[in-house]
């Protein structure tokens, strides 16, 4: 019997059928990398990412993260061998990344430090470009249907910050005054608007029958939940985008303790998992 063509990754059958399973859970601990990614507030293991992307391209293909911050998907696509382009507004995340880049090296499938590696041993060298500067305008500056695959962690929403357990995580991720930072949104619905922007860059730049991800974590504001991630998704289905699935996603490995919000009083949730929005773009 002649076997299917695998027009998308480079996954066996096996380990396609294994990624489709809608509950992650992961376990990677913090890597070697991650005394100097710790200081953003919301950056994400370069082991994840490398999964997302060896799902998504084939070796040495294209992928963008047009919000890298201090460039997890630019690691992890240095992890499976993809090519990557990344752009973030905050200088002080892109000397996070380029730091990265002189020190670390791939190693045997890990990000290393150079100065850690045996005697006679170089390493892959971390190779993704990161630029400066506003991810709209410089998405302008590239081609229509350039890109294999857009992976990104966008800001969850405005109104970032702790609301009851002052020293419950570190919200150093946004740009304080920085207009441009979606996250610095004065309401839910510019925030939306930005997004739905970051959408359309998104699909001009993107070719055909290829995905767009977004990692997209859920709020709880004002005595609500705010199913963010569905936001954005329907985001997305407008500009037009199909909504492929959602993989529920938590790294139990650094899963913050839970917090007794309204104990014996009323339900609220300890949010534990982001979503993985799987978005594609079709005909």
């Amino acid at each position: 019997m002649r076997r299917r063509e695998n027009r998308l990754n480079d996954l066996s059958p096996a380990e396609w059928l294994y990624w489709t399973d809608t509950l992650y859970l992961t376990h990677y601990p913090p890597d070697a990398t991650h005394s100097l990614r710790k200081a953003h507030g919301a950056m994400k293991p370069p082991e994840v990412m490398a999964e997302i992307i060896r799902f998504f391209t084939k070796e040495r293909q294209m992928v963008l993260d047009p919000l890298a911050g201090v460039g997890g998907t630019l690691l992890g696509a240095a992890l499976v061998n993809r090519a990557a382009l990344g752009f973030e507004l905050n200088s002080a995340w892109v000397e996070v990344y380029r730091r990265l880049q002189r020190e670390y090296v791939v190693w045997q499938g890990r990000l290393v430090e150079r100065s850690a590696l045996p005697a006679g041993e170089k390493g892959r060298p971390i190779e993704a470009e990161m630029r400066l500067g506003d991810c709209l305008e410089l998405m302008a500056e590239l081609p229509d249907e350039s890109v294999d695959a857009v992976v990104t962690d966008p800001p969850y929403g405005h109104d970032h910050g702790a609301s009851g357990f002052t020293r419950e995580t570190n919200f150093a991720m946004t740009n304080p005054g920085e207009e441009k930072d979606f996250g610095n949104a004065s309401s839910l619905e510019e925030y939306l608007s930005s997004m739905r922007a970051l959408g359309r860059a998104v699909f001009r730049v993107l070719r055909p029958g290829k995905y767009f991800v977004l990692i997209v974590g859920d709020r709880y504001r004002n005595r609500e939940y705010v199913p963010l991630g569905f936001m954005v998704a329907q985001e997305m289905r407008a500009v037009g985008f199909r909504l492929k699935g959602v993989k529920i996603w938590c790294n139990k490995a650094t899963q913050r303790p839970l917090k007794p919000y309204a104990v014996l009083t009323s339900f609220v949730p300890n949010i534990t998992h982001q979503n993985i929005i799987i978005l594609r773009k079709e005909g």
